[in-house]
C-alpha cells in the first residue's frame, strides 16, 4: 500500500463516476468518455467501486453505476450491479471511489 493515498475532490468525483463505454461506429474501437453519441453501438455505463457511509452510520461498498445526480443536494442515485438495488448516496459521505480517497473538507 502506498504511503500517500491518492485523493480526489468533489469536483473530480463527478468525472470519475459518470463515465460511459461505447463502440465507435466508424472504427469499431471501444471508447471511454462522458457524452456518448446518440447512434453509438453497445452503449453502457462504466461501473466503479464505491465505499461510503449511510445516513445511519453504516459503511457499505460495492460495484455501482450512477443513474441520476442531484447537484443542489449533492446526492447521486446509484444502482449496485450485483443486486440491482438502487440507493441515494450523499457525496460528502463517500469515502473511496475506485481506490482513490475523497477529500471531505
Amino acid at each position: 500500500m502506498p504511503r500517500v493515498q491518492p485523493t480526489i475532490s468533489f469536483q473530480a468525483l463527478r468525472n470519475v463516476t459518470e463515465k460511459w463505454l461505447w463502440r465507435d461506429k466508424r472504427t469499431g474501437v471501444v471508447v471511454t468518455g462522458y457524452n456518448p453519441p446518440k447512434d453509438a453501438i453497445e452503449k453502457v455505463q462504466k461501473p466503479y467501486f464505491i465505499r461510503y457511509i449511510t445516513s445511519k452510520g453504516i459503511t457499505e461498498q460495492g460495484e455501482v453505476i450512477t443513474l441520476k445526480v442531484n447537484l443542489q443536494r449533492m446526492q447521486r442515485l446509484v444502482k449496485f450491479t450485483a443486486s440491482n438495488q438502487c440507493r441515494w448516496v450523499r457525496d460528502y459521505l463517500v469515502i473511496e471511489v475506485d481506490g482513490m480517497r475523497v477529500i471531505t473538507h
